[in-house]
């Protein structure tokens, strides 16, 4: 006989398993999207180390991942993507760009041409247009030999600006890449983008969109040419062959010609408006003659901003991929005490050229910065993101005898260090160590040696809980990892 008191009690529970099972499968995704710290690290940091210590500064981060509006402006958006791509876009846009962000919003062709006629009536009635060589303009098989062998010496040193900025780690390409996550698939660029357009943009990122995430890197003339040139010319970032047959793939879907329209009355552009403000497009995108309805946070224009190390900082935007005192991004090392981790002269040196240091994708672009741009980076970095908890003093004046390194170079040996970290050989999982001497605070690295999770919880590196013996050997060994000189 069936015992349905019991039956209903154990199906409760598989109910609650149910619902507990889809919280946390959801949680996980939403998480997953997020390049904010986890919020279960922090809540253990806090616990079990309390909150960390930091200075006041003397102005108010601004924060990428916190800003006011998730896409662009579309003030003069008609001047930045060619027509039909537009439509192409505003049918289907994760169809154009895998990892776009903006839904489907199942516009019929008339309704498209609407909102393309209100974006063009806010454009400017010009645009800034850039002189280009004549032969850069023409289809490949058009070229005459020394115009496309131009061109090819042209991309092949936009190639490797590309790989100097490091523009991979934000954008994927044909879905490699981007490992930050912030910045849209490229592959298919070329078939989009005005070539004046972009050439601006790279320029001034911010004088299009002030809250973009992209650095302003500070090209001379000739590189930023080159580096359109690469964008707009070499095969990665055109569609592939079989992406351009129309109706051979799916994701490259036309505009469907058929459908009710959504607005009747008014003229084209009127019509345009009225769908933008019904598809509250104006929640993610600044639209001139647009009414807002939810508040907007001021934004600090840049003649406002008095700071010099501010100004550097939203420039080229570190906090896209460093954390500073809880605000960015979670990408790269956190900055908060990095004054006390690193050595003035290195900060100066690194920001300035920077040194491969983190392993594959973690590795700093160039930002073509000038020596007293670094210089300020630097003074503002030894002066405020400091912390009291690390004792800088106890090593600062040690001189290591050779025996006193060697003692340190056996235990690196057999603590398995090299496995994860090179010196001269080893592993790529951590930073390279072969000029730590020359970097980091003498204090700090014994510091960190003898707790390597206190600044970073959830850090890979294992605690051997070292003795203060072990742990000055170790440093020692360290310290004596320098340059030849």
């Amino acid at each position: 006989m069936i015992n349905t008191k019991k039956l209903n009690h154990i199906s409760i529970h598989i109910i609650m398993f149910i619902v507990f099972g889809y919280v946390l499968t959801c949680g996980g995704a939403i998480h997953a999207q997020s390049l904010e710290p986890d919020p279960l690290l922090l809540e253990i940091e806090s616990i079990y180390r309390g909150d960390k210590d930091y200075k006041q500064l003397p102005f108010v981060l601004e924060d990428p991942y916190k800003r006011s509006k998730n896409g662009p402006t579309l003030k003069n958006v008609v001047y930045k993507a060619n027509k039909e791509w537009l439509k192409k876009w505003i049918d289907n846009p994760s169809a154009m760009i895998p990892n776009a962000r903006m839904p489907r919003l199942m516009l019929s062709s008339e309704d498209i041409d609407a909102v393309l006629a209100y974006l063009e009536s806010i454009a400017d009635s010009s645009f800034p247009k850039q002189q280009w060589e004549a032969g850069l303009l023409k289809a490949e098989d058009d070229m005459t030999d020394d115009e496309y062998e131009n061109m090819e010496e042209l991309v092949s040193g936009g190639k490797a600006i590309w790989g100097r900025a490091r523009c991979n780690i934000c954008h994927p390409v044909k879905g490699k890449g981007g490992a930050v996550g912030v910045g849209p698939d490229l592959g298919r660029l070329a078939e989009k983008i005005n070539r004046d357009w972009l050439y601006l943009w790279i320029k001034e990122p911010r004088g299009y969109f002030h809250e973009t995430q992209m650095p302003r890197y500070r090209f001379e003339e000739d590189e930023l040419r080159k580096l359109v040139e690469y964008l707009m010319q070499d095969w990665d970032f055109k569609p592939d062959e079989d992406e351009d047959k129309d109706g051979d793939d799916e994701t490259v879907e036309v505009v469907a010609d058929e459908g009710p329209l959504l607005v009747h009355e008014g003229t084209l552009a009127e019509r345009g408006k009225k769908i933008i403000e019904f598809n509250r497009c104006f929640v993610c995108h600044e639209i001139e003659g647009i009414s807002e309805l939810l508040p907007i946070k001021s934004q600090k224009s840049e003649n406002e901003t008095t700071n010099k190390f501010e100004k550097l900082l939203n420039d080229i935007r570190c906090m896209t991929c460093h954390n500073i005192q809880g605000h960015g991004g979670s990408f790269a090392p956190e900055l908060t005490h990095e004054g006390s981790k690193l050595k003035g002269e290195w900060i100066k040196g690194f920001i300035e050229t920077p040194d491969i240091i983190r392993p594959l994708l973690k590795q700093m672009p160039k930002f073509n910065l000038t020596s007293e741009e670094a210089q300020t980076g630097a003074d503002f970095i030894e002066e405020y993101f400091v912390s009291d908890e690390f004792d800088l003093g106890s090593f600062a004046n040690v001189n290591p005898t050779e025996e006193e390194i060697n003692k340190g170079k056996e235990l690196y040996e057999a603590k398995g260090c090299k496995a994860c970290h090179t010196i001269q050989v080893g592993g790529i999982v951590g930073p390279n160590l072969k000029r730590v001497g020359d970097r980091m605070e003498n204090g700090f690295i014994f510091f960190h040696l003898k707790d390597p999770h206190h600044e970073t919880p959830d850090a890979v590196e294992p605690n051997y809980n070292l003795s203060d013996e072990e742990a000055t050997a170790l440093t020692h060994y360290l310290m004596s990892c320098k340059d030849e000189k």
